[in-house]
């Protein structure tokens, strides 16, 4: 399928008392958080619309290799006039299957929510121009406009924006019961206190607190350079599996597996973070989480940490290497059959 992403993040945050999509939630602007939702479900090519702070949004934007497209009259247009933009700039550059829209302010949607839209345009009637999803009887993101609903949006002029476009469309629901952060977005600042509150317990983090949090710890080398190992193979992996078509949180692969740094294993971190609000990243440092039991799929957050771990154990020098060891440890019946599934998967062999 041919899917895009369009990011609508012109505004002037009149209502937040701060630039919105710079502002940081675990360590990143929000604005890449909400390019990584995207991305997490293997969606690369992305177009964010900018407008405000142009040139400060374009410095965070372009290293992450999306689309920037400016909406020189940001002041006086809405939301939907960026999007609009964005669409028609689009559709000049590719044909596509499916749009998948976020406002610049909804960056904390799960992969298991994107994972049900990309299924939704799988199982969409031909007829069908968007799907619209729902979270606990709300409207929630990404919207999703298919191949023959966008010219559609691109004429609508009527009021209500977007909303009001698909009012006039043919479209069918799609259910994301069980994930907040397809419904919260941040307005004000009591909404991006909830976000960041929320994103803690749900959410990976940047390398940078990964790195304060060692200082903080007092962990000794060996154990930093462990954890940085763990952590850039898990994400490497978690990348390799988005690419063949899983939905999965990069981010939280990768600082899972810098957080196995601790000395003293699962407990001490587990306590460290929790303490901190890190629910999400808490488990994934627990050392006995697959006590009395194996992983049954490479294709779980969890079970990418646990193999990158048993990947790095031993050699404290992995980020100097190749993406990728040589060598198998621990416990190698359940590490030869994760990575079996991982090669057939992504064509990669470890």
């Amino acid at each position: 399928m041919r899917l895009q992403g369009l990011i609508a993040a012109a505004g002037m945050s009149s209502r937040m008392d701060g630039f919105k999509p710079l502002m940081e939630l675990n360590g990143f602007p929000m604005i890449r958080m909400t390019v990584q939702s995207l991305k997490n479900a293997g969606i690369r090519d992305i177009t964010v619309v900018t407008g405000c702070r142009h040139r400060e949004m374009e410095a965070v934007l372009l290293p992450l290799g999306v689309q920037v497209v400016e909406n020189r009259a940001y002041r006086e247009t809405d939301m939907f006039a960026s999007f609009r933009l964005g669409l028609s700039r689009l559709l000049e550059k590719a044909e596509t299957d499916a749009v998948f829209f976020l406002p610049g302010d909804i960056p904390l949607v799960s992969p298991e929510s994107m994972g049900r839209m990309k299924q939704g345009v799988c199982r969409a009637a031909g007829d069908t121009e968007a799907l619209l999803p729902m979270a606990d009887g709300n409207a929630a993101h990404p919207p999703v406009i298919l191949a023959g609903g966008c010219e559609k949006v691109l004429r609508y002029g009527g009021e209500g924006g977007l909303r009001g476009a698909f009012a006039r469309m043919r479209t069918e629901p799609v259910e994301l019961s069980g994930d907040p952060g397809a419904l919260a977005d941040a307005d004000y600042r009591r909404d991006f206190e909830k976000l960041t509150v929320y994103a803690k317990k749900h959410k990976g983090v940047s390398e940078g607190i990964c790195e304060r949090w060692y200082e903080e710890a007092g962990l000794p080398e060996p154990a930093r350079r462990y954890g940085r190992s763990v952590g850039r193979l898990a994400g490497w992996m978690a990348e390799r599996l988005v690419e063949s078509g899983i939905c999965l949180d990069v981010e939280l692969c990768r600082s899972g597996g810098y957080v196995c740094g601790f000395s003293g294993g699962g407990d001490m971190a587990g306590a460290f973070l929790r303490v901190r609000g890190y629910e999400a990243l808490a488990e994934l440092a627990g050392g006995d989480r697959w006590s009395g039991r194996e992983p049954e799929t490479v294709c779980r957050e969890d079970t990418l940490v646990y193999l990158a771990g048993k990947l790095s154990r031993g050699d404290p020098d992995f980020q100097k290497m190749s993406p990728v060891g040589d060598r198998i440890l621990g416990k190698g019946g359940i590490c030869e059959r994760l990575l079996k599934e991982f090669e057939v998967m992504t064509g990669e062999r470890l």
